[in-house]
């Protein structure tokens, strides 16, 4: 199985689903001949959660790409028929993110529009994870000179995603905004260098 076909794919979809996020905010349409300064900006303030669930989903998506990115150059020597198809699985819930952000960001603050987001992102995490385990326990598949520091690092960040949307889904009768913020927190360490090479240092122990 070519590992860079995947690959090629992987990144056209990803682009794709980048763009389609923007795409579902549209352009207030005021129907009146006078229309104010005021007027306008009071229609964009109202469209506040869409921006948000915007921005947030956009750097979930980045954090889901640099993972695949690491996960095929890093830790995949070799890709066979499993890995395409569950791969393919991936890249059909990250289609399906510019949905869920619409659907968040047009009822934020219902609970059906955070649960679906929040199941979104679950999947997401467990196919994530499902690959990442049947990659590293074949052989003939993973790279032999990964160390266990990367090893532990690479798993920690692969639990943090599904683990904080769980969370936040059982926080979410009581506080949405708490919900929201447990679907963004793993973002900080997925995307920020050094974060746990950072937190060893600093507390002295290792993650």
């Amino acid at each position: 199985m070519n590992k860079e076909r995947i690959e090629f794919l992987t990144d056209a979809v990803y682009a794709i689903v980048m763009t389609l996020l923007v795409i579902e905010i549209k352009v207030p349409e005021l129907h009146s001949d006078e229309i104010s300064s005021a007027q306008i900006w009071h229609s964009i303030q109202e469209l506040s959660p869409l921006f948000l669930a915007y921005f947030v989903s956009f750097a979930v998506i980045t954090m889901y790409w640099t993972s695949n990115h690491a996960l095929f150059h890093f830790f995949i020597k070799k890709a066979d028929r499993t890995v395409m198809y569950l791969n393919m699985i991936s890249l059909m819930l990250i289609s399906l993110i510019p949905f869920s952000a619409h659907f968040l960001g047009s009822y934020p603050d219902r609970l059906p529009a955070v649960i679906f987001y929040g199941g979104n992102l679950i999947l997401l995490g467990l196919v994530s994870l499902w690959v990442f385990y049947y990659v590293t326990n074949r052989e003939d598949l993973r790279h032999p000179d990964l160390s266990r520091k990367t090893m532990r690092q690479a798993k920690i960040r692969q639990y943090l995603t599904p683990a904080f949307a769980v969370l936040g889904l059982i926080i979410s009768p009581i506080s949405i905004p708490v919900t929201l913020f447990c679907f963004a927190f793993p973002i900080v360490f997925n995307l920020i260098p050094g974060t746990l090479n950072f937190i060893e240092k600093v507390f002295r122990f290792e993650i």
